[in-house]
């Protein structure tokens, strides 16, 4: 699987009378994983989709309209859950054989985006437990650059040699130039009207770029963009972006690279500033 860009639309109506339903998105093998799947629902209320289930792929669930309680168990009864109630914008991290599932209580339904994987993986570093993110609250530090990201959390999974989080707001007008990550990355588009890939891109929407594969980021709209980004780490995606790299066409010419200078150059202002918020967010949260 190569990268994916989905726009998330409302369903019309199918006259079934389902509670609940997903609507594939993609799914496949990428450089992190054996499998790669992604799918949003519409789940009505007073329902569940299913009992308290587990599985080995892990799971990331991030609600985009209404309000949904999650359900966390050590075994397939609800009787004594855990329960959190999310909002737009929040989501949650299924760890591998979690029982979970989600209710919609409230008196409209809610929309949902999942994204499940598995991968083989060798080490066995103390994986994540489930986790949950509110944003009613949430702030942005100013940037000169019009792009300020905030660090959400990192760790190692059953699956990943790291899961990374954070939430992006890029200001109207503001982005960075095309680079390659060394691990999958996912995105959803929460709010605002960007362009990726030479493709317009409006909320609520889903991308995905396998490791080794260029890309950037630009609002194109007049009010400030939001977006969660996910980093799946491996080994084995990391090999093969590196990979991909020894085999890219060298640039050639009297001014091969933008702006008169290299590509390195070319990204270290955007991709430093990156490193240098996190680096800030990290010292203030410890």
């Amino acid at each position: 699987m190569s990268t994916e860009i989905k726009a998330i639309r409302d369903p019309a109506p199918n006259g079934s009378g389902d509670k609940w339903r997903a609507y594939p998105l993609f799914s496949g093998q990428t450089p992190a994983h054996d499998d790669m799947a992604c799918h949003f629902s519409v789940l009505s209320p007073g329902h569940s989709p299913h009992p308290p289930h587990e599985h080995l792929e892990e799971e990331l669930l991030i609600i985009l309209d209404g309000k949904a309680d999650i359900l966390l168990t050590d075994g397939p009864e609800a009787n004594s859950a855990r329960v959190e109630r999310l909002h737009a914008g929040s989501f949650v991290y299924y760890p591998s054989h979690q029982f979970h599932t989600i209710r919609n209580c409230p008196d409209f339904p809610v929309t949902y985006v999942m994204f499940k994987w598995r991968a083989s993986r060798e080490k066995s570093n103390p994986p994540l437990n489930a986790t949950f993110y509110h944003f009613e609250k949430i702030g942005f530090a100013e940037s000169k650059e019009g792009f300020a990201p905030r660090l959400l959390f990192e760790g190692p999974t059953a699956h990943l040699d790291k899961l990374h989080a954070h939430i992006t707001q890029l200001q109207p007008g503001a982005g960075y130039p095309p680079h390659a990550d060394n691990y999958d990355v996912a995105i959803v588009v929460l709010s605002g009207r960007v362009e990726t890939l030479g493709q317009t891109v409006s909320s609520p929407s889903v991308i995905y770029y396998s490791a080794g594969e260029m890309h950037g980021m630009k609002n194109l709209g007049d009010i400030a963009a939001h977006y969660l980004v996910f980093e799946f780490h491996s080994a084995r995606a990391k090999s093969f972006a590196l990979g991909q790299q020894q085999h890219e066409p060298k640039l050639t010419g009297a001014n091969p690279a933008p702006f008169g200078r290299s590509v390195h150059d070319w990204l270290s202002r955007p991709l430093g500033s990156i490193r240098r918020r996190v680096s800030q967010i990290r010292s203030k949260s410890s």
